[in-house]
């Protein structure tokens, strides 16, 4: 049996989601899928999971807190009888799946880019050493794993399943007093397909308006060094790197970023990247697929001028 964890925004399914039932599919012949939605008001989410898995389980839990959501998955493995147990991969991620894993007896794959089984263990890959190295791994059932964002062809609909609620007990440990959720305007960036980035080269946080104008044009999350953000132009959610958000998206467009590898690491294995840099010997042009040497403050307005004839 296999669990998948659902990630969702309360209202549905995260694409990450999608892929993490994908990648479930890919090893069924360890048998069936079921899913499971944690958090809060989980039925809608629920409903819409069982377009895709023949049994959802919903878990009300409220807030986030890796204890819980550790606890609920755990009960919803239990339950279904799950050996291997599949999240999407991230930051929250990352806080609940070691818990889980402990409480399985169970192996730990985090940020897989694509898995395999031979019935008894569960292979994969993922990158390590700043996304400069890919290594193998295999683990013997069972296996707690997560998949990296934009890795997997999305799930499509397989009919209609049926929605079990999921008493699960609140266990001890943090107690969340406050939640300040960021406002997050437009595409988010670890979904995002495009992302535009801009660095401390822009000079000024005004200037990033030219970034999100020529995301809005293409469609694009925007995303920041981490310069950009110590300066506080822009939000942590944000940034970009080692010690901010890795991202995979089919187009990444680097805006007067130097592209240091605590950088690259959080971003070099976009399928095309293109980069704009006053100075020729900037690290980000060893990495580019196409490259502008040029001031950014001229360069950019002619690309979204650009941008916006080829949609006219």
């Amino acid at each position: 049996m296999i669990l998948v964890v659902l990630e969702h925004d309360t209202q549905r399914l995260r694409k990450g989601a999608l892929e993490a039932i994908s990648r479930a599919r890919q090893l069924s012949a360890l048998g069936p899928v079921s899913g499971l939605v944690i958090g809060e008001n989980t039925q809608m989410v629920a409903q819409e999971a069982a377009q895709y898995l023949p049994v959802v389980y919903a878990a009300e839990v409220g807030g986030y807190t890796a204890e819980k959501w550790a606890e609920a998955a755990y009960a919803a493995a239990q339950k279904s009888g799950a050996r291997v147990v599949i999240a999407t991969g991230g930051r929250q991620s990352r806080t609940w799946t070691p818990r889980l894993a402990y409480k399985m007896k169970a192996g730990l794959m985090e940020d897989t880019l694509e898995t395999s089984t031979d019935g008894s263990s569960v292979g994969g890959t993922r990158y390590s050493f700043l996304n400069r190295v890919t290594e193998r791994q295999r683990a013997a059932l069972p296996v707690v794993l997560t998949a990296k964002p934009n890795t997997t062809p999305l799930a499509e609909p397989h009919g209609s399943g049926t929605v079990e609620s999921l008493r699960v007990d609140a266990p001890a440990g943090v107690e969340v007093l406050e939640r300040v959720l960021e406002q997050k305007k437009g595409v988010s960036l670890t979904e995002a397909t495009v992302v535009v980035t801009g660095g401390r080269g822009l000079g000024s946080p005004e200037a990033f308006a030219g970034v999100e104008e020529l995301a809005r044009a293409l469609g694009a999350a925007v995303g920041a060094t981490r310069a950009a953000v110590d300066a506080g132009w822009r939000p942590y959610g944000e940034q970009v790197g080692q010690t901010g958000k890795t991202v995979q998206p089919s187009l990444y467009i680097a805006l007067a970023v130097s592209g240091a590898v605590q950088h690259q690491s959080g971003m070099n294995k976009s399928k095309y990247i293109v980069a704009v840099n006053k100075d020729a010997e900037a690290p980000i042009f060893k990495i580019a697929d196409y490259g502008i040497v040029g001031d950014v403050h001229q360069v950019l307005p002619a690309l979204i001028e650009a941008v916006k004839k080829l949609k006219d």
